[in-house]
């Protein structure tokens, strides 16, 4: 693993820095190789660049070339929303593969087919419910998210 991904790592871990801004945390240079770390992850999901967009949480009218720039390596926004969707965002592809370790298909699977546990599909429910939806089925995925 390298330097800036242990460093993210160790910034986005839920029991450590909690008094402390994601924004603050990060270098523009980080949020750079995040930016190029997320854009991946959601072309892996094969989403839309409207719906890549709004799991980033960024603002109504964001273009569509902005996840053009983010896979370049362009930092993401100083925003602590769209950490916040980045961070949930690399917490629910560590934890597919954690969950399907063996088999690379099963997280897209997953995540587009209906849900017992979540009573609906996963990727819908992040896209109709924000953050919210999206701590819902990390905290499915990784039983740690809830441990207080």
């Amino acid at each position: 693993m390298n330097g800036i991904m242990l460093h993210l790592t160790e910034a986005f871990c839920p029991t450590r820095n909690l008094d402390r801004p994601l924004s603050t945390i990060l270098t523009d240079e980080e949020r750079g190789e995040l930016a190029v770390f997320v854009t991946d992850i959601l072309s892996e999901w094969k989403l839309s660049p409207e719906e890549s967009l709004a799991l980033l949480g960024m603002p109504e009218g964001s273009k569509p070339r902005e996840l053009s720039r983010f896979k370049r390596g362009n930092p993401l926004p100083q925003d602590e929303t769209i950490l916040t969707h980045a961070q949930h965002i690399l917490g629910i592809q560590e934890a597919l593969h954690m969950v399907f370790p063996l088999n690379h298909n099963m997280p897209l699977f997953w995540l587009t087919h209906r849900n017992k546990t979540l009573g609906g599909i996963p990727l819908k429910i992040m896209l109709e419910d924000g953050l919210h939806g999206m701590g819902r089925v990390w905290g499915t995925l990784d039983c740690t998210q809830n441990w207080d």
